[in-house]
């Protein structure tokens, strides 16, 4: 059936791995997904509630370190007021143990920086997970680092 419904859709079906994940892999690539789709919508309220734990640590390039939800909540709106676009992470690499794990991959930033402007800088993530008592994974530690 599924092999029918490729045909279907895409007229041939070619041989794709399948790749099983695990359940923690998958949790971290819904969080992923879900910090892009908060960049998107504008929406840094939903992205510091789902994506940081209370005690998370931000490591963003050229700023001081930012601790805490509270705090990282108000970094990013003032990132917006000063013309964030787009922040897109792509993962590419999964690891846990227990109740640590880790993500790392590359991020692209975008903002206005004039009118009509746009300037786009490329860097490495990051991001260390420690499962939360009601079971859900947060990030700990977020690190940016800029490729020149």
């Amino acid at each position: 059936m599924r092999g029918e419904v490729a045909k279907l859709l895409w007229g041939k079906v070619e041989a794709m791995p399948f790749v099983a994940l695990d359940s923690t892999t998958r949790d971290l690539q819904l969080l992923e997904e879900e910090f892009v789709r908060c960049i998107r919508r504008r929406d840094p309220e939903r992205l510091v509630e789902t994506f940081y734990a209370p005690d998370a640590e931000l490591q963003a390039p050229g700023h001081p370190l930012v601790s805490g939800r509270e705090a990282i909540l108000a970094w990013l709106r003032r990132e917006f007021e000063n013309g964030l676009i787009e922040l897109k992470r792509e993962a590419n690499h999964f690891e846990a143990e227990h109740s640590l794990a880790c993500a790392s991959g590359r991020f692209s930033l975008t903002r206005e920086t004039q009118p009509g402007i746009l300037c786009t800088k490329e860097g490495c993530f990051t991001s260390v997970f420690r499962r939360q008592p009601d079971g859900h994974w947060r990030v700990v530690i977020d690190c940016l680092t800029l490729v020149r």
